[in-house]
């Protein structure tokens, strides 16, 4: 918190107890002005982790749907005869490992993303107070 000071010829025509009452109200005024930015990172974070939960529930939808696309286009081919589609058969399985070895994959990059996301914002949240009063001291 910055280190507030009355000039003296203010102080002088304000007299002790208002001068303490106004560096008293500058203290609050501050501290009320924190409180709101901590609150603000706060939302900014729930907000962040909601849009990020949603993004997740999305991809999972559609890779499921895929996943079931995938399992009933299996079904009906193996239906229409199993020695014509074998070859086809073994084909699919292999699409359906590098489907689950990609499903893998966006996974990790969506972990890895999130971890640089929340560094990020938590390294934004150490160093804009920081900023904030070094700014407050070279810039008076």
């Amino acid at each position: 918190m910055a280190i507030v000071t009355v000039p003296r010829p203010l102080q002088e025509q304000l007299g002790e107890a208002a001068t303490e009452s106004l560096v008293g109200m500058f203290v609050q005024l501050e501290a009320s002005r924190e409180q709101q930015q901590e609150t603000h990172k706060e939302y900014l974070f729930e907000l962040l982790e909601e849009r990020f939960l949603r993004h997740v529930a999305e991809s999972e939808n559609r890779l499921r749907a895929e996943i079931a696309e995938s399992e009933n286009r299996l079904r009906a081919e193996m239906q229409g005869g199993f020695n014509r589609q074998q070859d086809q058969l073994a084909r699919q399985q292999e699409q359906i490992a590098d489907l689950g070895k990609q499903i893998g994959d966006v996974h990790k990059q969506i972990a890895l993303q999130t971890r640089w996301i929340l560094a990020a914002l938590g390294g934004a949240a150490v160093l804009f107070p920081i900023i904030q009063r070094v700014m407050q001291v070279l810039l008076p």
